[in-house]
């Protein structure tokens, strides 16, 4: 047992001395790490941001975001530079410019998201060791036309024209402000034709197969052109999309799609168009956009027969108030869906169907029968009164003027429709007034129907209608309060140089309003203090302006303008 002690410490005593001796045999580097601005990780990295398109430019300024303890300069030239995105080098300079369609080229970026950038480092390199030390990116690549832009159609002579405002936040000063940037005759520019015909209105589709974005439908008396909303490149033509060929005499007046609510439940878009002699055609599209074509077969509503003449206002996947002029009633254009059931028990599928319902009973207003010699102004969804709506029952107002009333002015009133139910419904606090003038067909009328309720501003735009007489601007300013019933009529505090032809509305929190002219000026006012109304961009586009639409991703909550 000594023995064995012994070797035991002898054994012990010979490593230790190895590793004595072993001392000195590495070599020990110093590492001297740049001092970040801020910790670019993953969940704090540098953000970049970029637009494509041509004369669009991207800036990498690797030099902000650090410094060097000591002599600088020195360590500059002792280390190297790696900018990359994904597993791509993008380059090896310090600070560097690159046009933004080169970039998407370099990284072979596809097709381009509103929702999401790309992840990628800006690593600096030590020449002689190799050590990296680097910085989480998460770079935003737009397209061309990026959420919040504005399309702008106008007259130009015998055609139409497509304009876009683009909006760019930039630094001033340390600040970020935005800056508005205008592309005139930019569907020309990048299509090289003309859109022929008198312009009648800019019709968004959430046509995911065209672009992250969708599309916007260019609409005159003329044409139907389908544009890609991220490139502004033509696609299609309405006509071109039916299932057995154009139907005879296709001249479309309105159209609007009802984007799908649920998508995860297999509904798609439908989409309904009504022509100049008043027929209604639709579409019901795949949840997924690879189907769906307009049927050539007009929509059969009853036996009455119809003549749709106004497409109304919606929610982003809500019910579309429509006007059918022969029989002076209001129709609801929508989707259902429906059980099918299968050969065996147990076997079926549902699917999601369009379907035009007319209304049978009437309350506040006659929408099952208005006066012989109604003029039908406005259809919107609303949403004025707290109580009593939700899930798949909704309030609307018209605007019309009533032949057989006393009074030479222009009526409103709510109604309310139940979709489960498809019929018509009261809850004792819909309401009508009349307005304190006569409006006509030349009037513009812009209301929200906004279910947002976390944005003071959109909550606001849920009472306050707007109405144009000439070249002045009004608005009804209803009672906040679900019983309160009162209306006031206030004129907006700004001029303009010629009659009001569009109105608009910066759809997801109603902080804006545009206004367009007769004479091509358009006028872009903030409304956070609707009583002083701060003017943030004007243009003149040359032509009397006649629609104007911020693109941008929707939710069932917001207006479907």
């Amino acid at each position: 047992m000594k023995y064995i002690r012994l070797y035991f410490v002898l054994l012990m005593f010979g490593l230790l001395a190895g590793c004595f001796e072993d001392e000195g045999n590495y070599d020990y580097v110093e590492i001297n790490p740049p001092t970040w601005e801020q910790e670019f990780n993953d969940r704090t990295p540098k953000n970049i941001y970029g637009y494509a398109g041509k004369g669009e430019v991207m800036k990498f300024t690797g030099s902000s975001m650090f410094r060097w303890e000591g002599d600088s300069v020195a360590r500059a030239e002792e280390v190297r530079y790696e900018w990359k995105i994904g597993d791509v080098v993008i380059s090896e300079e310090l600070d560097f410019e690159i046009p933004t369609d080169e970039l998407v080229e370099k990284i072979d970026l596809k097709r381009y998201s509103n929702s999401q950038g790309e992840w990628g480092t800006f690593n600096i390199i030590e020449k002689k060791t190799g050590i990296v030390f680097p910085a989480r990116l998460y770079v935003w690549i737009y397209p061309t036309f990026a959420p919040d832009d504005w399309f702008l159609l106008s007259e130009n002579g015998k055609n139409a024209k497509l304009s876009v405002v683009r909006l760019r936040v930039v630094e001033e000063k340390g600040q970020k402000v935005i800056k508005y940037e205008f592309r005139d005759d930019a569907y020309k520019d990048i299509n090289g034709h003309e859109i022929p015909g008198s312009p009648l209105d800019l019709v968004m589709e959430t046509s995911r197969d065209v672009s992250a974005s969708g599309a916007c439908v260019i609409l005159t008396d003329q044409v139907a052109y389908e544009v890609n909303m991220q490139n502004l490149e033509k696609v299609s033509e309405v006509k071109d999309q039916f299932l057995d060929g154009t139907p005879a005499d296709f001249n479309i007046i309105a159209m609007k799609e009802k984007a799908p609510q649920s998508p995860s439940f297999g509904e798609g878009s439908a989409s309904f168009v009504a022509t100049k002699d008043g027929r209604l055609f639709t579409r019901m599209r795949s949840a997924n956009y690879l189907t769906g074509k307009y049927l050539t077969e007009p929509y059969y509503i009853d036996a009455k027969g119809y003549k749709i003449t106004k497409i109304g206002h919606t929610l982003y996947g809500g019910i579309i108030p429509c006007y059918d002029e022969k029989n002076r009633r209001v129709v609801m254009a929508t989707t259902w869906r429906e059980d099918i059931q299968g050969e065996t028990m147990g076997e079926g599928t549902s699917v999601y169907k369009t379907r035009v319902l007319p209304l049978d009973n009437s309350y506040s207003v006659p929408v099952d029968g208005f006066p012989e010699g109604t003029e039908m102004l406005h259809l919107s969804t609303k949403n004025h009164i707290s109580w009593g709506y939700g899930g798949t029952k909704a309030l609307f107002s018209v605007y019309y003027n009533d032949p057989t009333m006393d009074k030479d002015q222009t009526l409103v009133g709510d109604f309310s429709f139940e979709n489960r139910t498809g019929s018509i419904t009261y809850t004792s606090f819909e309401r009508w007034f009349y307005l304190p003038v006569k409006l006509d067909a030349s009037s513009i009328i812009l209301t929200s129907g906004t279910l947002r309720s976390n944005s003071e501003t959109a909550n606001a735009a849920k009472y306050r209608d707007f109405y144009t007489v000439g070249d002045k601007l009004y608005y009804v300013q209803r009672g906040t309060d679900w019983s309160d019933k009162t209306v006031r009529f206030l004129e907006f505090n700004a001029s303009f140089p010629s009659k009001v032809t569009a109105l608009a509305y910066a759809f997801a929190s109603l902080d804006q309003i545009w206004v367009g002219c007769e004479d091509g000026s358009m006028f872009a006012y903030d409304i956070r203090n609707i009583n002083s109304p701060k003017l943030v961009f004007e243009k003149n586009l040359g032509g009397k302006v006649v629609s104007m639409k911020q693109i941008g991703w929707h939710t069932s909550n917001e207006d479907w303008y």
